[in-house]
């Protein structure tokens, strides 16, 4: 069984409230690859949730209190033309179950700072 070792990044940028959040990224230690970013109000309320892992997105919305799937164009070929920069990442919204089924299984499996887990795996888990 793997096992997934979150930390967070901290920076001046983290600190700061915009439109009353801020945003705080986690860092998979031992799968670069792994990213969660938080959109926290001031009372320490989620509004907002973004996995991304193998180039597939599940988000937690919470003026909905919703999942949704998504995946990068990294996923899919990319034609080499003027207007398509290489490593420009984009979102396109999916419909797949077995996104959000291998999501949960990561989170399951992972561990994360403070009260970071409890808020994530709440949603996710």
């Amino acid at each position: 069984m793997e096992h997934y070792v979150f930390y967070e990044i901290k920076s001046k940028k983290s600190r700061i409230f915009v439109d009353g959040v801020r945003q705080v990224s986690l860092v998979c230690a031992t799968h670069p690859g792994l990213n969660f970013f938080l959109w926290i109000d001031e009372q320490q309320k989620l509004k907002h949730l973004q996995f991304v892992f193998n180039e597939k997105i599940i988000e937690w919305f919470a003026e909905t209190e919703r999942l949704s799937t998504s995946q990068t164009n990294r996923r899919f070929p990319s034609p080499s033309k003027p207007g398509i920069h290489k490593g420009v990442r984009t979102i396109h919204a999916v419909e797949d179950d077995s996104i959000l089924d291998e999501g949960v299984q990561i989170v399951n499996q992972a561990t994360l700072p403070g009260s970071y887990e409890t808020m994530i795996k709440s949603k996710l888990a």
